[in-house]
C-alpha cells in the first residue's frame, strides 16, 4: 500500500489520519472535563476544593485552545479521508459552518476565560509553573459581564457539540455512509 493511501473500513470508507483522530477525541475528553470541573463546583463543599476545580477547569480550557491550534495545524499537513457522503451542498455548508464555529469557540472561550480571570483579579497558574500575565486591571463590573458571556458561550458550545454528535449519529445510523467510522477509533481497532 502506498504511503498516501488510507486504510478503509469494512464499508469502504477511508479513515482520517491517526493524529487527527487522536486529537479529536482528546479534545472531546478535555471539553467534557472542562464542563465537569466547572459544574462540579456547585456540588462540593469547601473553598479549597472549589478552587482546585476552577484551576483544573482553566487548565482544561488552556489545553483545549492549544489542542485546537494543533488540530488546525494538522489539518494543513494531513489530508482528511475522502467522504462517500452525497449530502446536498446546503448540508455540507452547514457542516463546514458548525466546524468553523467549534474551532472559534475552542479558541475564543479560553481567551475569554483568561480575560475574565484578569477582570476578577485572579491569577491563572500554569500546570508546569508560572502563570499567565494579567490582561487588565481588576474590574468587578466587567468581570460580572464577562462571566455571563463566558457561561452563555460555553452552553452555546455545548449545543454545537450536540449538533455535531447528532450529525455523526445521523450519518452512522441513517445514511450508513462511514462518516462516523472515519473518526471512530473502535472501527479502526476492529479491522
Amino acid at each position: 500500500m502506498a504511503s498516501s493511501e488510507l486504510p478503509t473500513t469494512p464499508d469502504s470508507t477511508a479513515w482520517h489520519p491517526r493524529p487527527i483522530v487522536v486529537a479529536h477525541w482528546l479534545t472531546f475528553g478535555l471539553l467534557v472535563a472542562a464542563f465537569a470541573f466547572v459544574l462540579g463546583r456547585e456540588f462540593v463543599d469547601g473553598k479549597a476544593l472549589e478552587t482546585l476545580l476552577l484551576m483544573l477547569h482553566r487548565w482544561a480550557g488552556l489545553s483545549i485552545a492549544l489542542l485546537a491550534l494543533t488540530r488546525l495545524l494538522l489539518r494543513t499537513r494531513l489530508q482528511l479521508a475522502e467522504g462517500t457522503s452525497d449530502d446536498p451542498a446546503w448540508q455540507r455548508w452547514i457542516a463546514a459552518g458548525i466546524h468553523a464555529l467549534l474551532y472559534l469557540f475552542m479558541l475564543g472561550l479560553p481567551l475569554l476565560g483568561w480575560v475574565l480571570s484578569s477582570a476578577q483579579g485572579q491569577t491563572v497558574n500554569l500546570p508546569w509553573g508560572g502563570h499567565l500575565p494579567a490582561l487588565m486591571d481588576p474590574d468587578p463590573d466587567l468581570a460580572d459581564t464577562l462571566e455571563d458571556w463566558h457561561g452563555t458561550l460555553a452552553w452555546t458550545l455545548a449545543g454545537l457539540i450536540g449538533m455535531h454528535a447528532a450529525a455523526a449519529l445521523y450519518h452512522h445510523w441513517v445514511r450508513r455512509d462511514g462518516v462516523l467510522a472515519a473518526m471512530w477509533p473502535p472501527a479502526r481497532a476492529s479491522r
